[in-house]
């Protein structure tokens, strides 16, 4: 496995885990907080922060390991393809996870989230990661092309 890239070989530097990411994290846990509270069993509100909860897991997890280095171009299109992908999975996960917990706190007779909500959403997890490493292989294609356009020939 080859190392790094450093400033002069031709890459995509990542950012540093810095301030602003611990501050995103925290606006999410007291959105997420908020959200437990009320009686709300719309499916495309959980959706949207179990998707955002395995986002931003990835990008603070990413960040942490390769935050400040420089990434080979090589490494950048199939590297934003996993990444996509582990999104869409953990959203699948990460969404079903957060309906249990909300069963969990409200307790009621019939639960805000039905078993079987969740299973469907489970079942979906193949597909969404697939859309997450589609997604991403376009976003890093899509960096590609316009490094590439950027430069003088």
């Amino acid at each position: 496995m080859e190392p790094l890239a450093n400033e002069a070989t031709p890459g995509l530097r990542l950012p540093e885990r810095g301030r602003r990411v611990r501050l995103i994290t925290i606006f999410y846990g007291i959105l997420v907080f908020f959200w437990f509270s009320p009686e709300d069993d719309s499916i495309l509100t959980v959706t949207i922060l179990g998707t955002g909860l395995a986002l931003l897991l990835v990008v603070r997890s990413v960040l942490s390991k390769f935050g400040g280095k420089r990434i080979p171009i090589h490494w950048v299109v199939p590297g934003i393809g996993l990444s996509g992908a582990l999104i869409g999975l953990g959203g699948s996960v990460l969404t079903a996870l957060l309906m249990l917990l909300k069963n969990a706190r409200h307790s009621h007779l019939f639960p805000d989230y039905p078993p079987e909500v969740m299973l469907a959403t489970l079942e979906r997890a193949p597909v969404w990661a697939l859309a997450g490493a589609l997604t991403g292989l376009g976003l890093g294609l899509a960096w590609l092309a316009l490094r590439q356009a950027d430069q003088p020939e």
